[in-house]
């Protein structure tokens, strides 16, 4: 029997009066807190100025943003975003790429030390990447509370069936008759289309229809609503059957409770993958950091942190679907093809952090 996780959560954490605070942005925020927090305590400990911090932290904002922006609009949906440009600029639509945050921090960094030249473009690296390690687990597992970037169908018993969006599609097109809407895995496993899945039981509590028919209501509009409103429907991260069975109960209020299955597949829940990998790097370069007292070599910890990333970006891809239907046909996907370079660039840094030199001060 295999041991599915069922994932529920809402992006959002509430409202305040229409404007929705949402865990993404929350843990994108904390993210270059912590990591101003921590350049600053690294600072001092080297006994430099810490002011610089915060000029340093805006250009390193700026550039994760608006690269990470880019490098989705460019590498993943060039045709679209060249032919609707002023699209761009909807980043609350979604749609951010970790290759792009990259470069964007290595050209912010770049500009940065531009106009201040000391200590030196490596040692902001080397110090930098130990907060980029941390933001990275928590933007991972912001990209978990979103139910994005999932992995592809296993049995493993770290699966996440990712049903938020079941609740959501019934509620937004049937939200004056259904009061309230319940998920409940079933510990049955079947195989639907080729995939194991789990049985969903799903349960709404609604008013009565009159002369309506549960039945018509369920594989009509409901059943559309599923299929068609719902993008979590189209990434496959359930299973409408093609007819919906049911069950029906009603109270002394001429209330109904109305049950039916749909099916959930389990799917590697490669943010959290991510999300663990980035936190141990963290451990492993602040230890670095310490042991060599703050005085790294240049490049140690930014080569090592590049080698490891994208490494384990490349083999993690191999758990993902793909983000856009044109990676279907190729042999390695776009974020396995982009993660190349930057293997080979931390090579690079890594072995020449190795050569005999002076340290940095």
């Amino acid at each position: 029997m295999y041991s599915f996780i069922l994932w529920n959560v809402s992006p959002e954490i509430f409202s305040i009066m229409g404007f929705p605070l949402v865990w993404y942005g929350l843990l994108f925020a904390t993210a270059f807190l912590i990591g101003m927090q921590l350049m600053t305590w690294m600072y001092k400990k080297e006994g430099r100025n810490p002011r610089d911090i915060e000029s340093l932290i805006i250009y390193i904002l700026v550039g994760t943003v608006v690269g990470a922006r880019l490098g989705h609009c460019f590498f993943y949906e060039p045709a679209y975003f060249l032919a609707h440009p002023l699209e761009i600029l909807y980043i609350r639509d979604g749609g951010l790429a970790s290759h792009g945050g990259a470069i964007g921090i290595f050209i912010a960094l770049l500009l940065f030390y531009r106009k201040h030249p000391n200590p030196g473009y490596l040692y902001l690296l080397d110090r930098m990447v130990i907060g980029v390690a941390i933001g990275g687990c928590l933007i991972r597992f912001g990209n978990l509370m979103n139910s994005e970037i999932i992995g592809k169908p296993t049995d493993a018993p770290t699966a996440f069936m990712f049903v938020h969006g079941v609740d959501k599609s019934i509620m937004d097109n049937f939200g004056v008759l259904v009061h309230n809407v319940t998920l409940r895995k079933v510990d049955t496993v079947l195989t639907v289309e080729g995939v194991p899945v789990n049985p969903i039981e799903v349960t709404m509590h609604m008013s009565s229809l009159g002369n309506g028919n549960v039945y018509d209501l369920l594989n009509g509009g409901i059943k559309k609503a599923l299929k068609n409103s719902s993008d979590y429907y189209a990434e496959g991260k359930y299973i409408v059957p093609e007819e919906i069975r049911f069950s029906e109960s009603t109270n002394e209020q001429g209330k109904k409770t109305i049950i039916f299955t749909l099916y959930g597949v389990g799917r590697h829940p490669s943010q959290l993958y991510e999300a663990v990998s980035c936190l141990v790097l963290f451990f492993i370069l602040l230890a670095m950091y310490l042991h060599h007292k703050g005085f790294v070599p240049e490049g140690r910890t930014f080569g090592w942190f590049i080698i490891y990333v994208f490494v384990l970006r490349f083999l993690y891809e191999y758990l993902k679907e793909n983000q856009v239907s044109f990676e279907n046909n190729m042999n390695f996907n776009m974020g396995q093809l982009l993660s190349v370079p930057m293997i080979v660039v931390g090579l690079f840094i890594l072995i020449r952090s190795y050569k005999p030199k002076g340290a940095i001060s």
